[in-house]
């Protein structure tokens, strides 16, 4: 099954009993573009009262990492239902940081839960979301004649160019979608390019 990930980061805004709450949503790659987003959301909010968060990195159904973070809120009342909502909807590769400045009055644990899963609700509502599509990294080498129809079997496809060497013959970096790489495979070894996988 596919999944979603987000196009571009969104911020969005709630308030619970007089505690403001802050979700940031967006795309993330790895745990250290991660870490130095929620970095930048302590610096930016010195005196928030917690930044809490959720991380899935690849399908949510089968996960190369997941994390939950409550930063100091009771345990389970704020990364956990922030995390269930991203897995609910499918959505990988993505991070959520909660920054709470607190209002004066106690929600408890089901009050906390149900703000930080409508905090990250409000920024779900924002984000623009794709599909995720799997690519597949491969190296063609080509005599120049033939790198122009190489180019056009790979734009055809929907793949895109990473990299062009050029020495006695021309090898070019590429990404095509699993989805259409058999096709493409089989154009291009028929009219005479080398295929290797990066």
């Amino acid at each position: 099954m596919s999944y979603q990930i987000p196009c571009c980061p969104v911020v969005s805004e709630s308030e619970e009993k007089k505690s403001r709450f802050i979700c940031w949503f967006g795309p993330v790659s790895s745990k250290a573009v991660f870490q130095r987003q929620l970095a930048l959301a302590q610096a930016q909010s010195p005196h928030a009262s917690h930044h809490c968060t959720a991380l899935i990195l690849g399908d949510p159904a089968n996960p190369e990492s997941m994390q939950a973070d409550d930063d100091g809120e009771p345990s389970g009342s704020a990364g956990k239902p922030m995390l269930e909502l991203l897995v609910q909807h499918r959505i990988g590769d993505a991070g959520v940081i909660v920054t709470r400045f607190f209002g004066g009055t106690k929600l408890g644990v089901g009050g906390l839960m149900r703000a930080y899963r409508g905090s990250v609700s409000g920024a779900l509502r924002q984000v623009e979301l794709k599909p995720f599509v799997s690519l597949r990294a491969v190296s063609v080498c080509c005599d120049f004649a033939l790198e122009s129809r190489v180019r056009f079997l790979l734009q055809h496809c929907g793949g895109q160019c990473v990299d062009a060497v050029y020495s006695d013959r021309v090898q070019i970096d590429i990404r095509v979608p699993e989805s259409q790489w058999a096709q493409l495979y089989e154009r291009l070894t028929a009219a005479g390019a080398e295929v290797a996988a990066q």
